[in-house]
């Protein structure tokens, strides 16, 4: 996705410890996750480029769910989902390449899952779609289609909100606003209903 608005850009492998500190909470922990990634020095970057980090989390109650290890564990957080609702958190965190202090934005969404089958969560596992995903899926997957209604930004429940993104983007003096939102809604062929909300700082999606 980042990608999308055609900008040049490296990919640079943080390497963090992703481990949940002992009664840290959900939100907390994935805006640390997102600060932590953006702080680790890069080499090749050259003053003035920005780095952008960003995380998301699955939240079920209070449990945080990342990205299933094995087949059991995808089909034991499918199964957990399932018919019921959850949270999808994404913490972005901006920084100039020659500073140390940082832009910071979050996006919640409300997801709530359809009522699959077992069969249908291992067929979905076969796929191999779910083990790179935080919570174990797709929202855009067409075949499994496991969600039945969302509230809030379906950018971010793919992995990155683009509105937030630019929101954030537009602290950083000097940056040029960019269509993000025409950009999404035109790669996801989705008429976003929370874009102006977004883009004018209301705390939504």
């Amino acid at each position: 996705m980042i990608a999308w608005p055609g900008w040049p850009f490296q990919v640079a492998p943080s390497n963090i410890d992703e481990s949940v500190k002992s009664g840290e909470k959900p939100l907390d922990y994935v805006r640390r996750l997102a600060y932590e990634k953006s702080m680790v020095a890069i080499p090749q970057a050259r003053p003035g480029e920005l780095i952008i980090a960003a995380d998301t989390i699955v939240v079920r109650d209070t449990d945080i769910l990342g990205k299933p290890s094995d087949a059991q564990s995808a089909f034991v957080m499918l199964k957990s989902l399932k018919n019921r609702s959850h949270q999808v958190i994404t913490a972005i965190a901006l920084r100039l390449a020659t500073r140390s202090d940082s832009w910071q934005e979050v996006c919640v969404s409300e997801v709530r899952m359809r009522n699959y089958s077992d069969q249908e969560i291992e067929a979905y596992i076969q796929s191999g779609d779910p083990f790179d995903k935080a919570g174990g899926y797709a929202i855009q997957n067409p075949r499994f289609n496991p969600v039945e209604h969302f509230c809030g930004c379906y950018a971010s429940v793919m992995g990155l909100p683009l509105c937030h993104l630019e929101r954030t983007l537009r602290k950083i003096p000097g940056y040029n606003p960019s269509d993000m939102s025409g950009i999404c809604r035109k790669k996801l062929k989705y008429d976003c209903p929370i874009t102006r909300r977004v883009l004018a700082g209301e705390d939504i999606g």
